[in-house]
């Protein structure tokens, strides 16, 4: 067991950020029969070692693509797992656990399974919902408390059903404009599965976020108390920018990236899952610093 994290007094909110579990049910996934990976395997192995690793994290959030394009029964099956595995990591580590829909995310079984079990958190959090509506998108506010204050956790889902492309509605970023029109405590961080900017390879800007939306989010940002934009998608652990806000992109728990290869390729193996950790940081000469630390959490193996 490693030695328990150290917080500093400067340290004002940790977060460990996941993506694309693509979690599938058990028995063959009709969208993905023969998948060349163990997602299931992938993030057993994440959460034995987060749970190890001695970190005292204030929030656990996944950033959608959280089943493997299930769809039903089936989609419900693989949230279920997610919920007891992840919700197991969070209560060990005592802390909450949100997930965003991805384009491969469900939003009826997202509801019913993810959604409802945040809703019935025993931590007492309270969750606002931009929409009871089934068929609408999944947005929703809660308040996280730290040793600093409350943090602002916005969940926005990007996905559109039936693509792989991302969006945001001038609905989403009404709602958005409300919630950022006050400051909170320590903060708020975006939680969304699509990046708001052009991913490296150029292939995968075929499914990236729809640029004229990711303008209108911009515009929502800008000069708000938005400390971080936690997001995946890409299957590629990054960093960036946006509207002058740190971007924390996570890796996949199926098949990551090489940006060593071309660019206008898209090429990956089911090796090097691990997770990112973004500090919330306040020094007297940056009050609103953050720093993001990519964490292999899964062994390598061989290129297929």
């Amino acid at each position: 067991m490693t030695p328990p994290f150290t917080r500093d007094d400067h340290d004002k909110a940790l977060i460990i950020h996941m993506s694309d579990t693509h979690i599938s049910a058990l028995g063959v996934n009709p969208a993905r029969p023969n998948p060349h990976y163990n997602a299931r395997v992938a993030v057993d192995i994440a959460c034995e070692r987060i749970a190890q690793s001695g970190l005292r994290p204030d929030l656990i959030c996944v950033t959608g693509d959280i089943c493997d394009a299930e769809i039903g029964e089936r989609a419900r099956e693989a949230y279920l797992y997610v919920r007891e595995r992840i919700g197991a990591l969070g209560r060990c580590l005592a802390c909450p656990v949100v997930f965003a829909m991805g384009n491969h995310d469900e939003r009826a079984a997202f509801r019913s399974e993810l959604l409802s079990a945040e809703k019935d958190d025993k931590r007492g959090l309270q969750i606002t919902l931009r929409t009871e509506e089934p068929s609408d998108s999944v947005d929703y506010m809660m308040m996280v408390p730290t040793v600093e204050g409350n943090l602002r956790v916005i969940v926005l889902d990007t996905s559109v059903p039936g693509q792989d492309t991302g969006t945001v509605s001038e609905e989403q970023c009404a709602w958005m404009r409300a919630l950022l029109s006050r400051h909170i405590g320590v903060g708020t961080v975006l939680i969304m599965h699509h990046p708001p900017l052009a991913p490296w390879q150029e292939q995968a800007r075929l499914w990236q976020m729809d640029p004229w939306a990711a303008a209108r989010l911009s515009e929502v940002i800008r000069g708000s108390d938005v400390r971080a934009i936690l997001c995946g998608h890409v299957h590629l652990a990054s960093m960036a920018t946006f509207a002058g806000v740190p971007v924390s992109i996570a890796g996949a728990y199926s098949r990551n990236q090489n940006p060593l290869y071309a660019r206008e390729l898209t090429y990956s193996w089911a090796t090097n899952y691990g997770v990112n950790l973004v500090l919330l940081r306040e020094v007297p000469y940056d009050t609103n610093q953050v720093l993001i630390t990519p964490a292999i959490v899964g062994p390598s193996s061989q290129q297929e």
